[in-house]
């Protein structure tokens, strides 16, 4: 007969014993837990942020669109004080989307994030996340962080029914929608994305939140076809892209082929990439191949520039 052990319950303080010592600082420094339960790639903006007399526990913010994400963390059942903050905290950093993080959930908290979602705009709203420690028989404890109130993104898409979606969104949608799961399969753990975007580009994360990797297609003013790129954005360019582009000559070996280098200088961005041209996203017929060379090359530039970016002070 098959052995099956069991799944036991761990006492939240057993754990982090003190909430603002123990528990928020663990939050902030391991923000890929909570991007896996929320379905984004989430990057520590700060911790403890400074809102009038009080603070934010966590501020994040999705590698793919940039939002900012308001974390607000309670290892007991939720009371008032703690979901007030969250939406105070929430207004004034201009979030798009608010966590509230705890042991528990009273039904009447729930009930009232439920009902804030549904007078949210899309792009924005509410989550409960309720936190669990777990272990099987003597091994160290894991966390588990359940989604008990999420975004009703269907009852919203019923609400804007009037709003007509432009047949370039829809087209890219799709495109996405194909896109990811063979991302996510040729890259597992890579990247939580799971909602595919209505623009024509889309960011994976690379450990640093000044540095993505990114995909889009374009059509440069004056250029006659689209093209699809696979690249490096590099937020911070005045200091990061100096550091990365003196490894020109290694990560272009390691890469297999060579790149385009722009360091933008007219403005604070940079971009290391490679193109696909002509690959025109209306042309659904060739849009496995732009899959596969797309996939590819992600592939290729996170290999290479893994380690430098890891390196990087």
């Amino acid at each position: 007969m098959v052995e099956v052990a069991s799944l036991d319950e761990v006492p939240l303080r057993d754990v982090w014993r003190d909430e603002a010592r123990d528990f928020t600082p663990w939050l902030a420094a391991n923000p890929y837990h909570l991007g896996k339960a929320l379905q984004m790639d989430l990057e520590l903006e700060s911790a403890e942020v400074a809102v009038g007399p009080f603070s934010a526990d966590v501020v994040l913010r999705d590698a793919n669109t940039g939002q900012r994400v308001v974390v607000e963390n309670f290892l007991e059942k939720t009371d008032h004080d703690h979901l007030g903050k969250l939406i105070t905290y929430a207004a004034v950093l201009e979030a798009h989307w608010a966590v509230l993080v705890a042991g528990a959930f009273r039904p009447e908290h729930r009930s009232a994030l439920i009902w804030l979602n549904s007078i949210s705009g899309e792009g924005s709203g509410f989550f409960a996340i309720e936190v669990h420690a777990v272990r099987i028989g003597n091994s160290p404890a894991a966390v588990r962080l359940d989604v008990v109130v999420e975004p009703d993104d269907f009852a919203r898409r019923a609400r804007a029914g009037a709003k007509t979606v432009s047949e370039t969104a829809s087209r890219y949608t799709e495109w996405w929608a194909a896109f990811l799961p063979a991302f996510h399969a040729a890259h597992p753990g890579w990247s939580n994305a799971q909602t595919p975007s209505s623009a024509n580009w889309m960011n994976f994360p690379s450990g640093r939140s000044d540095v993505r990797y990114g995909l889009s297609f374009s059509k440069p003013t004056g250029a006659s076809n689209y093209s699809l790129s696979a690249h490096v954005y590099i937020d911070d360019g005045e200091s990061v892209y100096p550091q990365l582009e003196a490894q020109r000559l290694a990560i272009e070996a390691a890469c297999g082929s060579a790149l385009e280098w722009d360091p933008n200088e007219a403005a604070r961005s940079s971009y290391v990439a490679t193109y696909l041209d002509p690959a025109d996203p209306a042309d659904r017929d060739n849009w496995p191949g732009y899959r596969a060379w797309a996939i590819d090359k992600l592939g290729e530039l996170r290999q290479a520039f893994a380690d430098p970016i890891q390196a990087l002070p």
